[in-house]
């Protein structure tokens, strides 16, 4: 899973817990001025700092007299509050801080914030656009629950059986739940998506089976994105980061679409066992087909 990081000063700071929730209402801490970005949004510029603005600079572990913060700190406090409370009036619900990029030559601005009403605490990012107008991703939010349980529901279908794990990040959403007819993604959404499926040994036969009805099922509903396949013997459903060294894992199955979707690329890997019942390192395979010639495989 992605990492945020909090970018208030040059330096990575951990991300917030602060749980109150500012409201731009309050006008006695905002001053009348404001500056206009080269986007055309115009941020107010504050000689003061209101609670929410004090609180999360506390809980981040700097000066939270605005005459002690450097320049830099002072306009991405006033930013932030900003960005944090389009959130909390567009969708009428309370949003925590949890992470924040400063503009620069290489980088784009960005908050990032949660929902407390989100049960999956999922990270919803807030962008300004170039007509300065505030955009966020709170919504996809909704198009990426759809179509993991599509997803989800094709494996249970497929597998006939719940001795499986089915996990999903979101890499790119494009497209609004009003946009999508007939469960067609048209390509724009993608996500990182991993299967844990438990076998005794690695068969490749079946698990490429297995890899290339789930690829028609994405190719129909022109879902993107990454999709490994992991072999275990056993399950642990707090995967780690490194979870191919975890005990049980004994191999995968990589696909993605390539080349306007039109190719299919495809690798995997398995632990060769020695004699012994030793570890003798890994067999990898690299593969490109067209979709036709992939498709044809079963």
């Amino acid at each position: 899973m992605k990492k945020l990081i909090a970018l208030i000063t040059t330096a990575i700071i951990s991300a917030s817990m602060v749980s109150s929730c500012g409201k731009a209402g309050d006008s006695s801490n905002v001053s009348s001025t404001t500056s206009l970005s080269s986007s055309g949004h115009k941020w107010q510029n504050s000689d003061t700092l209101n609670e929410w603005q004090i609180d999360l600079l506390e809980a981040q572990g700097l000066p939270t007299d605005i005459e002690q913060l450097t320049p830099s700190q002072k306009r991405s406090i006033q930013h932030i509050y900003e960005m944090i409370t389009y959130l909390n009036e567009k969708y009428d619900e309370e949003f925590v801080y949890a992470g924040y990029v400063e503009p620069g030559v290489m980088d784009e601005e960005v908050l990032y914030a949660r929902s407390l009403s989100d049960e999956k605490q999922r990270a919803v990012t807030v962008k300004i656009d170039d007509n300065g107008a505030f955009t966020d991703d709170y919504q996809s939010k909704s198009v990426s629950d759809y179509c993991e349980e599509l997803i989800d529901n094709w494996i249970h279908s497929y597998l006939e059986k719940d001795d499986y794990r089915y996990y999903s990040v979101v890499n790119a959403c494009d497209i609004q739940m009003s946009e999508i007819k007939n469960d067609d993604f048209q390509w724009k959404y993608g996500a990182e998506n991993m299967i844990f499926i438990k076998m005794n040994e690695y068969d490749f036969d079946t698990l490429e089976k297995f890899a290339v009805n789930y690829a028609k099922f994405l190719y129909e509903h022109h879902i993107s994105g990454s999709h490994r396949i992991n072999v275990v013997n056993m399950f642990n459903d707090q995967i780690p980061d490194d979870y191919w060294h975890s005990i049980g894992w004994i191999g995968f199955y990589d696909l993605g679409f390539i080349n306007s979707h039109n190719t299919i690329h495809t690798s995997s890997s398995r632990i060769v066992v020695n004699g012994s019942g030793r570890s003798d390192g890994y067999e990898r395979t690299s593969q490109e087909y067209s979709i036709e010639e992939y498709f044809s495989k079963y």
